[in-house]
């Protein structure tokens, strides 16, 4: 089939630099089924337009197509599902009357197999009459949850274990072709991957990003400053991402409103591109740019925030000592608390090292081992000891008045410390339980419901403890630390 000439050209617009492989599409699907192929293998590298030239070309051919989306199924049987589904929606036969007996077979809810999808499917258009030539669009085939080497097989020979003449199935995949059927006969199109020139044209062909202001949105010079953004970012990024449109574009949309700021706040004009990347340049040398970039955290939305503590920062004082608390009962032996935690010291000895015996885990540091569960009466008992010693509350300095012993006013502070427990003040367990569902601790599951008891753990890095004991003045490393 010879695509008509004003289709080409409103592909070529819209689609650019697949022309070849738009002719090889035409080649073998057509709006007569008798001259399509039954199906028909779309591979090559992620983001390099499969779909969307797919998508566009069946559009503008104007044939009846169903698109499943293969990465969104959970088991085949919601494949098969879908694709029942799919097919009697975009058909235009399933509000018939001729359906209503199909529609009480339930055939939708009731695929357990391929061979049900088939009969199903047969049945429909036999009822409904259906012989417009139907395309089914697999997209992602290669990316199910479960496997579908079988599945791919199945799919293959549709036509040939069933009275399917219309429908004309189209796989696209991102990995290779599968062994199984690397030898049949079954036409592929391979979309080979944009160049840097290609990819540049691409995204500057149309703006993606805005300013937001009318006026500067509406001026000549925004399209051209987007001209520059974008071949800036391929330029810079290209060696990276490759082809990858979809990895390119979020990058783009990541640093474009940092980047425009200079331009938002009137410091400079929308044709000054050279001093706004001037300005900007350091925005794109920020390792949080290309590091998981198209996942979003809760560190990478609080950029402007010099630490990034999760969701620590706004937990009151008492749940950030809890924390701490049990921080160090995770990552402190249980047999040196009373040498890390009691006024009175242990006699330490010196460990004798030989220089024939290998490193044991006690020469290791503590923080770079993973954590340690621990029992929670422990946790509430170190709460207690670096809670009265460090807390803003319990260690104000007061004004001494000279009039009164200096003595007595410590031996009264020494006796309200003596006294206090954080129990009388605040519900721990409230706190505890508060933590436990934010993800900070976590506890162990008692397998035995008679003899195994719960202990807990911290899953806080210690880049995020230490940050939030400079945050309530903790000296953290005076209990991690050993002591000569």
């Amino acid at each position: 089939m010879t695509i008509p000439p004003e289709v080409k050209r409103s592909l070529s617009h819209t689609v650019k630099f697949r022309s070849n492989e738009i002719e090889l599409l035409s080649s073998f699907i057509s709006l007569n089924a008798s001259n399509s192929s039954s199906a028909l293998i779309i591979h090559g590298y992620k983001s390099v337009g499969k779909t969307f030239t797919v998508e566009n070309y069946l559009t503008y051919l104007g044939v009846r197509n169903s698109i499943i989306r293969c990465d969104e199924c959970v088991t085949n049987r919601v494949l098969l599902q879908r694709c029942f589904n799919k097919i009697k929606s975009d058909s235009g036969k399933n509000n018939n009357n001729n359906n209503d007996q199909i529609d009480k077979l339930k055939f939708g809810k009731s695929l357990e197999s391929f061979y049900n999808f088939a009969n199903a499917l047969e049945k429909f258009i036999e009822n409904s009459n259906y012989t417009d030539h139907h395309v089914l669009v697999l997209d992602r085939f290669d990316q199910c949850m479960e496997s579908t080497n079988d599945l791919f097989i199945a799919f293959l020979r549709l036509r040939e274990i069933s009275k399917l003449d219309n429908l004309s199935i189209i796989f696209i995949i991102s990995t290779d072709i599968p062994k199984e059927i690397v030898t049949s006969t079954i036409p592929t199109i391979y979309f080979k991957p944009y160049t840097e020139i290609q990819i540049t044209e691409i995204l500057q062909s149309s703006q993606s990003c805005l300013f937001g202001i009318e006026e500067i949105d509406n001026n000549p010079s925004s399209y051209e400053f987007w001209k520059q953004y974008a071949k800036i970012v391929v330029d810079l990024f290209f060696s990276y991402t490759g082809s990858d449109l979809n990895l390119l574009m979020d990058i783009i949309i990541k640093i474009w409103d940092k980047f425009i700021e200079p331009v938002i706040e009137g410091k400079y004009n929308v044709n000054e591109f050279v001093k706004v990347y001037r300005q900007g340049s350091e925005l794109f040398t920020n390792e949080n740019v290309i590091n998981n970039s198209l996942i979003r955290e809760y560190s990478t939305l609080q950029e402007e925030k010099p630490t990034t503590n999760g969701n620590v920062e706004d937990l009151p004082i008492h749940s950030k000592f809890i924390l701490i608390a049990s921080y160090l009962a995770s990552f402190v032996e249980q047999k040196d608390d009373l040498h890390k935690f009691s006024k009175v010291k242990a006699v330490k000895y010196k460990k004798r090292v030989f220089s024939h015996k290998p490193n044991t885990k006690n020469d290791i540091d503590s923080r770079l081992l993973s954590p340690g569960f621990f029992d929670l009466e422990r946790m509430f008992a170190i709460l207690s000891v670096i809670y009265r010693n460090t807390a803003p509350s319990l260690n104000q300095q007061t004004e001494i008045n000279l009039e009164n012993d200096v003595a007595q006013i410590e031996e009264k502070k020494d006796i309200e410390r003596a006294k206090f427990t954080l129990s009388r003040n605040t519900d721990l367990y409230s706190q505890v339980a508060t933590l436990f569902s934010l993800g900070l601790i976590s506890k162990s599951a008692a397998s035995d419901i008679l003899g195994a008891r719960v202990r807990w753990k911290c899953n806080i890095s210690w880049q995020t403890a230490e940050a939030l004991c400079k945050e309530v003045d903790f000296p953290i490393l005076d209990y991690l630390a050993d002591e000569p």
